[in-house]
């Protein structure tokens, strides 16, 4: 009959592994044999086949539907869309982008400018008088051009 399995979390062993950590550490971290835990690794395999490979599959599904969403708009969608909803699909964009690029995803100028007044907006719009932002009353900001708001924060 043999003895009762080794109750163990296999999900952090899955997710050690996927870190790049050998078996032999794992499993002194768990406190179990390296073959215990090779064995359960292969059990699992056995049982679960594709769904232990769900991860990296994962991020490919999400690359296509992506792909998908951004070919469904098209120019004639873009010209009938809404300023704010223009605006705030250049954020997501641009968050995106700069987030693969490895860069801060702060949006400044004017896109930030347009978002600030959209909230502001919404917030009134909802009867949330606090959440109205108001702009500084320092004189050097006061009178601000275009130009200025693109090196400005929101």
């Amino acid at each position: 009959m043999g003895r009762k399995p080794i109750d163990l979390d296999m999900e952090a062993a899955l997710d050690l592994l996927e870190r790049g950590e050998r078996v032999p550490a794992i499993a002194s971290e768990l406190g179990i044999s390296a073959s215990t835990l090779r064995n359960r690794i292969a059990q699992l395999q056995k049982r679960q086949g594709l769904l232990l490979q769900y991860r990296a599959i994962q991020s490919l599904q999400l690359t296509e539907l992506q792909a998908r969403v951004l070919e469904a708009i098209t120019p004639d969608k873009i010209n009938d869309a809404p300023l704010r909803d223009l605006v705030m699909s250049y954020k997501i964009l641009k968050n995106s982008e700069l987030t693969i690029e490895g860069k801060p995803n702060e949006i400044k100028g004017l896109v930030a400018h347009l978002i600030h007044m959209e909230k502001q907006e919404a917030a009134l719009k909802n009867g949330v008088e606090g959440e109205v932002i108001e702009f500084s009353e320092n004189e050097d900001e006061k009178y601000c051009s275009l130009g200025d708001l693109d090196d400005q924060e929101f």
